[in-house]
């Protein structure tokens, strides 16, 4: 029996040969260890089951702050072919292929009003917001690709202030926001209504139906949805309803492996694809870092994980998708209101259970 069948038989069917190589390049690639789920490229619980049975198996061993193969594990990684992976980021833009250093000026002030917004994100409604410097990466990308420009921005959630983000450039028509928490759309409503900003905040619940002067009324549509398969595509259907007719409109999204399996990835990408007009044309590597959350814990049985980071590092990758000249808004919808939106056996909690 070779060491990964040995090993294979600790693990559930759902991870993959695959998994356990990512997991072992991560370990051999990264120092801090809270890096390694970003380098490994797969649903965070899967990674921790994964490091919890190459703790127990004795294929991993811990001194100090470092983490080291055993001679099984090196074994194990050698039939799985694993072996570290040079980071070869750019360091100033983080992946994201942009530069926003002439949005300085707008950044300052973003800055204030973001580190105002209102706190005690609601976990009901899975709020988390990015950091500052990752939305400004975001911003760049979409007035590169001429999105905002005299366009009709709709937000669907806005935990991160993208509206104001846009709003502050000057350059979009108008921005919408369509955000479930009534203190969010508050804040925003306060903040356009100080600096004299074209946004226009509604409380909706995106399962409920979408105002109809709304439907097919906008050029682009921005939101980061909940990473369960229901839970993303209410959201990214939602903005494509809102879309006008015809090619040439952007919608933006984010998506995360570490809540979300290339499986995953997988059916939605075929459903979109399938049902609507469109075209894929950027997936950013995940650039995109998310403030730690206030209920973020160790994991006391990983003594490498057995501190939190006190940094970012759940971080998410960036879609932007074009309409065709077949395009049509899709058919708005109407769905009950369930945890399946937010909550599923990949998103990250998911490790605490155990």
């Amino acid at each position: 029996m070779s060491e990964y069948q040995s090993f294979q038989t600790k693990l559930p069917d759902h991870i993959t040969p695959g998994d356990v190589k990512k997991v072992l390049s991560a370990i051999l690639s990264e120092n801090a260890p809270w890096d390694w789920f970003t380098r490994a490229r797969i649903p965070f619980p899967f990674a921790v089951n994964i490091l919890r049975e190459l703790q127990a198996q004795k294929y991993i061993e811990f001194a100090g702050a470092k983490t080291a193969l055993t001679a099984r594990g090196k074994t194990l990684a050698h039939e799985l072919r694993a072996r570290a992976e040079p980071n070869m980021t750019c360091p100033r833009c983080a992946g994201s292929g942009t530069d926003w250093g002439a949005l300085q000026n707008i950044f300052d002030r973003y800055a204030e009003i973001y580190a105002a917004r209102p706190r005690d994100e609601n976990p009901e409604f899975d709020q988390g917001a990015m950091t500052p410097e990752s939305l400004f990466r975001r911003l760049a990308l979409m007035i590169h690709l001429g999105d905002l420009q005299g366009a009709r921005i709709v937000a669907l959630g806005d935990d991160d202030l993208a509206s104001v983000a846009i709003a502050l450039t000057g350059l979009a028509e108008s921005v919408t926001v369509l955000e479930i928490d009534a203190r969010i759309g508050a804040y925003i409503r306060e903040v356009a209504q100080k600096n004299n900003l074209p946004i226009t905040a509604r409380q909706q619940d995106l399962t409920k139906p979408l105002p109809r002067e709304l439907l097919g009324a906008f050029d682009t549509f921005v939101c980061d949805p909940p990473e369960t398969e229901q839970g993303l595509l209410l959201f990214v259907e939602k903005g494509l309803a809102l879309l006008k007719k015809g090619d040439a409109r952007a919608g933006y999204f984010g998506a995360t492996v570490m809540e979300a399996s290339l499986a995953k990835w997988a059916r939605w990408q075929k459903r979109l694809l399938n049902h609507h007009e469109i075209a894929f044309t950027h997936i950013l590597p995940p650039f995109t870092e998310y403030a730690p959350w206030p209920d973020e814990k160790p994991l006391d049985d990983i003594p490498p994980l057995a501190t939190l980071a006190g940094r970012p590092w759940y971080r998410f990758a960036f879609y932007r998708l074009e309409t065709l000249p077949a395009f049509q808004p899709g058919a708005d919808f109407q769905a009950e209101l369930s945890q399946v939106f937010y909550f599923d056996a990949e998103g990250y909690y998911e490790a605490w259970k155990a």
